[in-house]
């Protein structure tokens, strides 16, 4: 067995790219909203659990942005430019949060949720 899931692939062939990207921003943003509750501890396993959410929050946005960057993107100056300053955010939060400097993944998943909101 090839290890892929067919019902898998069949279903993503069927979405189209907003839906894949909802689907994608909707995991993302429940893994943030399963370590909320951890931000505070110490514990080794619950400090895995928020590095590894918030890592994965960082990689979806910082993997968008090349698509928002492309000449052929239809979106105008005024998204992309916004979107990029999101990402920027994204990034420093997600920093931020690695350093001990902030505890609050809230910004995150707000930010996530607006994004969801926009591509129903």
């Amino acid at each position: 067995m090839s290890g892929r899931n067919p019902y898998l692939t069949a279903q993503n062939a069927l979405e189209s790219p907003r839906q894949l990207e909802y689907r994608l921003f909707s995991s993302v943003t429940r893994a943030l909203m399963d370590i909320r509750p951890l931000m505070q501890s110490k514990h080794p396993a619950d400090v895995a659990k928020i590095a590894s959410a918030t890592a994965w929050n960082r990689d979806v946005w910082n993997h968008l942005m090349p698509e928002v960057l492309d000449e052929n993107n239809p979106l105008p100056k005024e998204t992309k430019v916004s979107l990029i300053n999101i990402c920027l955010f994204v990034n420093k939060h997600t920093e931020r949060i690695s350093q001990g400097q902030a505890t609050d993944v809230g910004p995150l998943i707000d930010i996530n949720r607006n994004i969801m909101d926009g591509l129903r």
